[in-house]
């Protein structure tokens, strides 16, 4: 953290406070690790709903994570830049000033080829994500029917549902294409 509060401290035109300092007065941008940049979202969200005040902070997210939908939550979250931790520290910079300046969502270089690629959100629903996860174990129909309290014919009706979101014909490019895009936890 302290290479991160000196390196940014050395741009002119930006004060930066770290931990306890940034709660005092107005903070423009947000510098934060995944975990911790999803919760201020959300809380600065909840402070801000629907009044007058203090302007909302932009939040930059700064991360080891790259699969598609953590991009996702995080971008669908209100977070104002994505960065894998990698990266350099002129990428970081200029992500700073982007997001300062008002501009829209800055992605890292490979954060952009992941959001930009064209691949469509999957949109499942929630059963569709229980069968998804079993799936992706190796279960059958009947192996999942069971553990859902489902029909055999329901479970096919959603992994074909599920094929065809992920723009794939079998449940082996089901199971590669989630575990890749990190749709389940394995």
């Amino acid at each position: 953290m302290a290479g991160l509060v000196s390196l940014i401290g050395q741009e002119p035109r930006f004060e930066v406070r770290a931990g306890q300092q940034a709660d005092e007065g107005v903070v423009d941008v947000i510098v934060a690790d995944y975990e911790c940049g999803l919760s201020l979202l959300a809380s600065t969200l909840e402070l801000h709903d629907g009044g007058p005040g203090l302007p909302v902070p932009r939040i930059i997210v700064v991360t080891h994570r790259d699969k598609e939908v953590e991009l996702a939550r995080a971008i669908d979250s209100g977070a104002h830049g994505f960065l894998r931790q990698e990266t350099n520290p002129a990428e970081l910079m200029d992500a700073i000033r982007h997001v300062a300046g008002g501009g829209s969502v800055y992605l890292c270089g490979r954060t952009r080829t992941l959001f930009n690629r064209g691949t469509p959100r999957t949109d499942l629903t929630a059963r569709e994500e229980d069968v998804l996860r079993f799936l992706v174990k190796g279960d059958g129909n009947k192996g999942i029917a069971r553990k859902l309290d489902i029909s055999t014919h329901t479970v096919k009706t959603h992994v074909s549902k599920i094929c065809e979101k992920l723009q794939v014909s079998s449940r082996v490019q089901v199971a590669v294409k989630a575990t890749q895009r990190g749709l389940v936890r394995v």
